[in-house]
């Protein structure tokens, strides 16, 4: 294992939900990849199989020192690039409602550039996103112009005029013409 999936697996077991049993399984992967102490160092590694799993503050303990250990930005960004482009290939409406969810739960979060995504999900009745899970074209309509907003923010996420620092903190380097959804907002929405 290599130090970038060593951080890749780490940052997305900090980014997944906790339960005991993927607290166990950590555990295990830890115990198995000896190279860690490689990867992280003496120190780390020996905190690491050294900690006691099964006490109630173990996922605290384990989340502060991936924190110490890993630049969260890089993943961050490679995250937020795939969720973006899951809107633009997935055509199973339910998962997609769950995806324009999470992106409007990031949104809140902070990555502010999701904006016109965030707003028109959140103005969608919770009736019509359930004709919208049955009825494949008004769903296809309905995400018309939320993938065309997720095609150009990938353009600016993948050429980093978007570049994502850190957790829900990112650097905006795109022209002010291009940041469409703070200054039309409303011509986004189709507002008059």
């Amino acid at each position: 294992m290599d130090q970038i999936t060593a951080q890749r697996y780490l940052y997305y077991f900090i980014k997944n939900k906790k339960d005991e049993h993927s607290i166990l399984a950590f555990e295990q992967w830890v115990y198995d990849h000896d190279e860690m102490e490689v990867i992280f160092g003496e120190k780390e590694y020996f905190e690491l199989i050294s900690r006691d799993y099964k006490d109630k503050l173990a996922f605290h303990e384990i989340d502060k020192q991936i924190r110490r250990l890993i630049h969260f930005g890089l993943f961050e960004h490679e995250r937020i690039i795939l969720i973006l482009d899951d809107l633009l290939t997935n055509e199973d409406a339910i998962e997609q409602l769950e995806t324009l969810e999470t992106l409007y739960d990031e949104y809140c979060d902070g990555y502010n550039f999701l904006r016109y995504i965030a707003l028109t999900y959140i103005t969608t009745s919770d009736e019509y996103k359930e004709i919208l899970k049955k009825d494949h074209s008004k769903f296809q309509s309905y995400m018309d112009s939320i993938r065309k907003e997720a095609a150009r923010l990938l353009g600016f996420l993948r050429s980093k005029e978007i570049l994502i620092d850190d957790e829900h903190e990112y650097t905006d380097n795109r022209a002010e013409k291009d940041r469409i959804e703070w200054h039309s907002i409303n011509v986004m929405l189709g507002a008059q």
